[in-house]
């Protein structure tokens, strides 16, 4: 869909969450949910996510950490949208949990999120994303935590050399800070994205990263530091200058609508999703033999704006409530 499209579709989708919530949940539940049904070309339905919720309730195990009606439920409720048979969705789910949970990965929602994420051979890849985690700790153990666990499942898809990885992460992570990037979890979770263009370090990535954050400020846009992981997103999906002029020009309309009055950050954070989107679609078509990079960036992108979308004031802290 064209831009005007997407905005239209995105102040539906926004309107009718606001409706079905009321004053239930703050803006950033609203927004994500809006956002996530506009890009898969939904209409968004509070009946049809609560049905979601209620099964997800009642199959959950005891380690299943989730409160029906909470911001979290919805939030997964809503990437089990589109499955088939949602029980049987739920139930792989919760078996994926209790093969992390034996994987020693601590009960939580971001342990929930990654289980969504394995792949057929869980339990090697499992074996792998702990393996990960515990070498980032290594590294930056005041940085690692659990908002990391669906970065390293997604990461370790594939069998690489997981030091090399880790080492790679630091390498990015110090040298952007060099370039006026803050330090931080937003920074390691952009130093971890970069990664999955190539588990060695490439000086020319980082300057990209750098590059596209300079032309959104010198187009006016204020970037902060929970846009540093989108940014990331941008330069994996080899965004040009014509396609940062059209974040631009997104992100000048979102910031008008209503659903942003009071949370304008989110607004560049919609418009880079929208594009990203839009550029991975196009390259999915045209490259066939990257599509399962391709799609990680898709799962990524979608997982981005539900962990580093609000406004976040520490280590540890960068989630209100799930994904957040």
């Amino acid at each position: 869909m064209d831009q005007q499209q997407f905005i239209t579709a995105f102040q539906g989708n926004y309107e009718r969450a606001s409706l079905y919530f009321s004053n239930s949940f703050d803006r950033q539940l609203l927004i994500s949910l809006a956002c996530k049904y506009t890009l898969a070309n939904k209409t968004f339905s509070g009946v049809a996510l609560e049905n979601i919720c209620a099964e997800i309730d009642n199959a959950k195990s005891r380690e299943f950490s989730f409160q029906l009606g909470s911001p979290s439920s919805y939030k997964l409720a809503a990437y089990l949208q589109d499955e088939k048979d949602i029980q049987q969705a739920i139930q792989h789910l919760i078996d994926n949990d209790k093969i992390l949970k034996s994987n020693k990965f601590k009960s939580n929602h971001y342990r929930v999120l990654a289980s969504l994420f394995l792949q057929d051979d869980r339990n090697l890849h499992a074996k792998r994303a702990k393996q990960l985690f515990d070498e980032m700790n290594g590294h930056q153990p005041f940085l690692t935590s659990n908002e990391d666990i669906p970065y390293v499942v997604l990461l370790t898809r594939e069998e690489n050399d997981i030091v090399q990885q880790a080492k790679t992460m630091v390498q990015y992570y110090k040298e952007l800070n060099k370039h006026q990037f803050q330090m931080g979890n937003h920074l390691q979770a952009l130093a971890q994205i970069l990664t999955i263009y190539s588990i060695d370090y490439s000086d020319t990535l980082s300057q990209y990263v750098v590059k596209l954050r300079d032309e959104l400020v010198d187009n006016g846009v204020k970037v902060k530091k929970y846009h540093y992981p989108f940014l990331g997103l941008l330069a994996l999906a080899a965004t040009d200058d014509y396609k940062i002029n059209e974040i631009v020009t997104l992100h000048t309309e979102l910031c008008t609508l209503k659903a942003f009055k009071q949370a304008k950050d989110y607004a560049l954070i919609v418009a880079i999703q929208k594009v990203i989107r839009d550029l991975l679609e196009l390259q999915s078509l045209v490259d066939l033999s990257n599509a399962s990079k391709l799609d990680m960036l898709v799962e990524v992108a979608e997982i981005g704006i539900d962990i580093f979308s609000i406004f976040p004031s520490g280590v540890g802290s960068i989630i209100g409530d799930l994904f957040n």
